[in-house]
């Protein structure tokens, strides 16, 4: 740094006389001549090209003024278009560009100072060489004859660059500090946030610095954050300046939230065993310990696994209804965005009830040999359980005559082998009901059978009973123990019961119990306890008083249908359920609602296509008419066809249930639209038709005829529309489970176009 003086080499220009040399510079117009731009160069000057430029003094000697009024003398100062001398050839172009600024003084012939700071900015460029001029004629004009610049300076502070813009927390960074005098130190200095430090004093060129990941804790809800690096610079120990440059830095990608620790602990253990058992408890798994990292907080929690979820650190499942590992999986994520994961395995034992693979009772001597008129009876049976920790398998077998009311004492049967019952004193001419019970800790399992009387050709009681393939025992009764054909006629003048309408053996629902439990798909009847109904997976519109439960299906579980009637209203529900699907899922409970259509009471169900998935059995069900079950559709003009008749329609289960046909709209009870055209002769075959209880053809008899339905049940039944005294008559045949439907007589010119399949069962 300092202050320099700078004596300038002076000529000027005529527009009328060219170049003079006499060693001064002019402006504007003497004496009519031409106009004058006078030209100074600065030897030394362009020294101080990069300096910092702090003041800037011009004297100036005035050597000519010329004519006029004007009392004050405006210099204007360009810079030229030639610098590092006078070039000559330039003539008047050595000024260029606009002016930097003026000297004005009132009009003098001597010696004068003036602050020309506006000349900084181009001696700090380089510019050594100026020019001075004024067009305003000769009343501006004026001759310089001595020019000096005195000028104070300082050299600059180094403007420092980085190799890379953005740089990772925990990477480094090379900071380049190019001074412009190789003597000069710098000192680095950073700010970041709320923090800031020194990386490192006495740099000549350049240093490498490595920002701390634990600058992380200035950002704790972003990734990315912008800082600044400061450079000072010194000479010896003066500071010259200070500059900085702008920086981004970043959290790295390892900086994630801690997860913590996933505990799991048994919840609800039925079993009594401290273990996961299949359907005899629930587990929690609990998060702690999560936490943020360099200054991030946990936003949120998740826990998923065995198809539960939960949205904090807590997860109670539902009962764990899979044998196996489970693994759940804990996620957090902090305020930055960032994930972390952790998971816990838990191992669900095996367990299924008690189940029987054979149960053989029969007649037979003391040592167990099969006698038909044995006074012994023996148990060979074949049971499975779960053998858990703290599980047992009993199987006992109690044993009355039929004619009594009351089982006797339960004795113990040997699994795998055989057990011989009743000390010689089992009649042989006596029927007896046998109940062989298998039980675990947790449930059991009856097994009813009946040991018949000896086997005899006849037999007769002397109170007037008789008996076939067996001993008579019933007074007033033919018994017959055989399979019996009869292949006459048979009138009956009195009614005909099943076994079933008198064993219909009501078993009694706990409080508390679950309808989705497996007990409750297997075909029986069932009623709650009378008082506070806490059941879970009921309807919910089930009042809180006592309630009955049929429940209809394969006797394999495959699939069944619940119906709950609420004792103090009647008001019905009914829902399916398939093993179609895994797990077993069950329809959403439907209501069974009465509707007043012509005085006549219909049952039908609010959502019917609710329940109407493959491989399930329902029911409507009509409760003034025992004998029928209705079904009904309307016309599309909307006139009723009212009670067309009876059908028999197949449950797809070997059984038929009549259903009567009036109402409400096809297709609102979602029946699949098996095929859809317009046919006027010939036949169309329907793929498939015979998997649904029944197919609904629909047409018009004529051409100007109203819409007809008519429901046929599937199997070869020939249908005839008829309508507005026109009629269409087809005939439909089967092969496998497709149809054929073939138009016999179409004397109006109907057409059928649409066939519906009403119920698709299991197939």
């Amino acid at each position: 740094m300092g202050k320099n003086n700078y004596k300038a080499q002076l000529n000027y220009y005529d527009s009328k006389w060219g170049w003079k040399s006499e060693g001064t510079a002019s402006q504007g117009q003497w004496d009519g001549t031409g106009v004058r731009t006078g030209v100074l160069y600065f030897p030394g000057l362009a020294a101080l090209k990069g300096k910092i430029i702090n003041s800037i003094k011009l004297t100036a000697t005035t050597g000519q003024t010329g004519y006029g009024t004007a009392t004050t003398k405006t210099v204007y100062i360009y810079n030229s278009a030639s610098q590092g001398g006078i070039k000559t050839s330039l003539n008047a172009g050595h000024r260029t560009g606009n002016a930097l600024g003026s000297c004005k003084a009132p009009m003098w012939d001597n010696t004068k100072t003036f602050d020309v700071a506006f000349m900084a900015a181009s001696i700090a460029a380089g510019y050594d060489t100026y020019c001075i001029y004024n067009g305003s004629s000769y009343t501006d004009y004026l001759k310089w004859t001595a020019v000096t610049l005195e000028v104070d300076w300082q050299e600059p502070a180094t403007q420092p660059s980085l190799s890379a813009a953005t740089v990772e927390m925990g990477k480094g960074v090379t900071i380049n500090t190019p001074a412009v005098n190789s003597a000069y130190r710098h000192t680095l200095r950073y700010a970041f946030g709320s923090t800031s430090g020194t990386i490192a004093t006495g740099i000549a060129s350049s240093t490498s610095w490595t920002p701390p990941v634990s600058l992380a804790n200035q950002i704790p809800s972003a990734t990315a954050g912008s800082g600044t690096i400061y450079c000072d610079t010194y000479s010896g120990s003066t500071l010259l300046g200070t500059k900085s440059v702008s920086i981004t830095l970043t959290v790295p990608g390892s900086v994630v939230p801690s997860a913590g620790t996933l505990s799991a602990v048994l919840a609800e253990d039925t079993s009594g065993t401290g273990l996961y058992v299949k359907g005899m408890g629930k587990a929690k798994l609990t998060l702690s310990g999560a936490s943020g990292a360099y200054g991030s907080s946990i936003t949120s929690y998740t826990i998923t696994g065995g198809g539960w979820t939960a949205t904090n650190g807590a997860l109670t499942t539902g009962t764990l209804a899979s044998a196996g590992n489970i693994t759940f999986t804990a996620t957090v994520t902090d305020s930055r965005g960032r994930k972390a994961s952790t998971t816990r395995t838990i191992s669900v034992i095996d367990y299924t009830k008690p189940g029987v693979a054979v149960c053989d009772v029969y007649r037979c001597d003391a040592d167990g040999n099969r006698k038909k008129a044995g006074t012994y009876f023996a148990v060979e049976i074949n049971a499975s359980y779960s053998a858990i920790t703290g599980n047992i398998l009993s199987i006992t077998v109690r044993y009355k005559k039929q004619s009594e009311s009351s089982y006797g004492t339960a004795a113990n049967v040997t699994n795998n082998g055989k057990t011989v019952i009743g000390g010689g004193n089992i009649g042989a001419s006596t029927t007896y009901d046998v109940l062989v019970t298998v039980a675990d800790k947790y449930n059991s399992l009856s097994i009813p059978r009946t040991l018949s009387t000896k086997s005899v050709l006849q037999s007769f009681k002397r109170s007037a009973g008789a008996a076939i393939g067996k001993v008579a025992e019933l007074a007033n009764w033919l018994d017959v123990a055989w399979n019996t054909r009869i292949r006459g006629n048979l009138q009956v003048d009195g009614t005909i019961s099943s076994a079933d309408q008198y064993r219909i053996k009501w078993q009694t629902i706990p409080d508390g119990a679950d309808l989705n439990d497996d007990t409750y798909k297997v075909p029986g009847h069932y009623r709650s306890i009378k008082g506070a109904n806490k059941i879970s997976n009921a309807p919910p519109s089930l009042s809180s008083g006592a309630f009955e439960l049929v429940v209809t299906g394969i006797s394999d579980g495959s699939y069944c249908t619940q119906t709950v009637k609420d004792i103090s209203n009647n008001r019905s529900w009914v829902r399916t359920q398939t093993t179609w699907q895994k797990p077993w899922m069950w329809t959403d409970w439907t209501d069974v609602i009465t509707t007043d259509i012509g005085g006549d009471y219909y049952a039908r169900l609010q959502s019917p296509n609710n329940l109407m998935h493959a491989g399930n059995e329902f029911t409507f069900a009509a409760p003034q008419f025992s004998n029928d079950i209705w079904l009904n559709y309307r016309t599309a003009s909307g006139n009723t066809d009212g009670n067309i008749g009876t059908y028999l329609f197949g449950n797809g289960k070997g059984n038929l249930a009549s259903i009567k046909a009036s109402g409400v709209y096809a297709d609102t009870l979602g029946w699949k639209t098996l095929w859809s055209g317009k046919l006027t002769s010939g036949s169309i075959t329907i793929t498939g038709a015979k998997k649904y209880a029944a197919i609904l053809v629909s047409g018009h008899p004529g051409s100007e005829a109203y819409r007809t339905h008519i429901c046929l049940p599937t199997g070869g039944i020939d249908g005839q529309m008829v309508t507005n005294m026109v009629y269409m008559y087809f005939v439909t045949t089967y092969s496998g489970d497709d149809c054929t439907i073939t138009l016999k007589s179409n004397p109006s010119n109907g057409n059928i176009d649409y066939v519906w399949g009403i119920v698709q069962w299991k197939g």
